[in-house]
């Protein structure tokens, strides 16, 4: 390992240190944890992935509490910060990340410190009687920026059909899939943090991650005798009226004409520690090339499956998490306006992880080991050759493998050592984007610190 990475492995301790005592008073507990008056472990397996008693939390709209109060005093607010520090084996051109004080200071090329790589505010809990919200606010220390997150919010109510228990509710958010009770799809699926200024493969599906913080939706969902899930919601770009508060401070770079519906059907069966679920879910979607928000749109439909399995035992636990996304791409604006070669295109991405951590009286700690897969049309016009983040063969592929281990001395903090190993980049493994970068020389090295209070 490169000596300027061995030498910056000090902060790990001198952070840890900085965490711990941080995080040894009374009243550094996340909202969600002072609501209900139960440990972390209750709704989370190592957070943020949930347990079926923290999905049903969700669903039951974030409103369970120990108090029968129809509103939580004092507020239920907390706060998250994240310091990481990120190797590439291969530098990057100056220009090619957004740089914060901390990474102009310790940045070489081939490493960035960021501190804070991100520092969120969070209403995390019950707003009155059957409402409560996840909002999330994000300071990003790569980009100087504030800006709305991933936002949640609920009314939700119980009833009885079939002499069965029925979940039910209206959910408003800002991120197809962020309302979501399982850890398989996209906005809370592995991973669940990484660096802000390491290459990242260029092509992505709409629906992973494309449309975050640049919509806002309503759906309405209901879970049927903890089994059968059901849900079905539409999305707006959030440029105007009440909506435009769910991406405040965000660029609007994916505007979407009209109404994108979006469908999530699931099946979970619980038996003793054990919990299986498998489903269904997709949007449509109508978007204006970039740069255009009136006149023709090319559109995306996206069809996906996923499954999870999770064992949790007071010791051992077990996850596996898969999902599996296909795109058509119809080019009807772009082509004409000689932005594609193809006047449609498809795109595929696979993700499976499997993690195990082992609790004890020292702490969770633990790994994972996923493997992620992206593919489809190559299209020299989509996928221009360029320094990184070019193509040089005008094809999307990338494949990999991630490791990560996390450590969770604390219930609120993590420390998370993480390496992304690509096999492909943006279509090739040598030379992918035309001047002579290899696909390997993105694998990064990533140390992250994370804090929740």
């Amino acid at each position: 390992m490169n000596r300027i990475v061995l030498n910056k492995l000090f902060l790990v301790p001198v952070f840890f240190c900085v965490l711990s005592l941080l995080s040894v008073d009374a009243h550094a507990v996340p909202s969600f944890a002072r609501q209900v008056g139960m440990s972390c472990d209750k709704c989370h397996t190592v957070f943020p992935e949930l347990t079926p008693f923290g999905r049903s939390f969700k669903l039951g709209g974030y409103t369970m509490s120990k108090s029968d109060k129809p509103y939580e005093f004092p507020p239920p607010l907390s706060a998250m910060a994240q310091i990481s520090l990120t190797y590439t084996d291969k530098k990057q051109p100056s220009d090619a990340v957004s740089r914060d004080w901390a990474t102009r200071w310790f940045s070489s090329g081939n490493d960035y410190l960021n501190a804070p790589q991100s520092f969120s505010l969070f209403y995390c809990g019950k707003i009155f009687s059957k409402i409560g919200a996840f909002i999330q606010g994000t300071y990003d220390g790569a980009s100087n920026n504030n800006a709305m997150d991933n936002t949640d919010i609920r009314f939700a109510n119980n009833a009885t059909v079939g002499d069965k228990d029925l979940i039910y509710g209206i959910t408003i958010n800002n991120n197809p899939t962020v309302e979501d009770v399982w850890n398989s799809t996209p906005a809370y699926g592995f991973p669940y943090a990484g660096s802000s200024v390491a290459p990242t493969p260029t092509a992505a599906t709409i629906i992973d991650g494309t449309l975050g913080q640049q919509v806002s939706g309503v759906g309405a969902y209901a879970f049927w005798d903890n089994l059968i899930y059901g849900q079905f919601a539409v999305y707006h770009t959030a440029k105007n009226g009440a909506g435009k508060y769910l991406a405040g401070g965000n660029s609007i770079d994916t505007v979407v004409d009209g109404y994108a519906p979006y469908w999530r059907v699931a099946i979970e069966q619980q038996w003793d520690k054990h919990s299986l679920s498998i489903g269904t879910y997709g949007i449509v979607a109508d978007v204006f090339p970039s740069g255009s928000s009136s006149g023709p749109t090319d559109q995306f439909k996206d069809f996906a499956l996923d499954a999870q399995y999770q064992y949790i035992g007071n010791e051992h636990v077990v996850t596996a998490q898969t999902t599996w996304i296909h795109e058509n791409q119809d080019w009807n604006a772009s082509y004409k306006q000689g932005a594609t070669t193809n006047t449609s295109d498809t795109l595929e991405t696979y993700k499976l992880n499997l993690n195990y951590y082992y609790r004890s009286s020292m702490g969770n700690i633990g790994g994972t080991l996923a493997y992620f897969s992206t593919c489809g049309d190559g299209d020299a016009l989509l996928y221009p050759a360029g320094d990184v983040s070019g193509s040089r063969n005008g094809k999307p592929n990338s494949n990999g493998f991630i490791y990560e281990i996390d450590y969770v001395p604390l219930k609120w903090s993590k420390i998370t050592l993480q390496y992304i190993a690509y096999d492909k980049f943006n279509g090739a493994h040598n030379n992918y984007d035309g001047s002579g970068r290899n696909a390997s020389d993105n694998n990064t090295f990533y140390i992250l610190l994370w804090l929740v209070i």
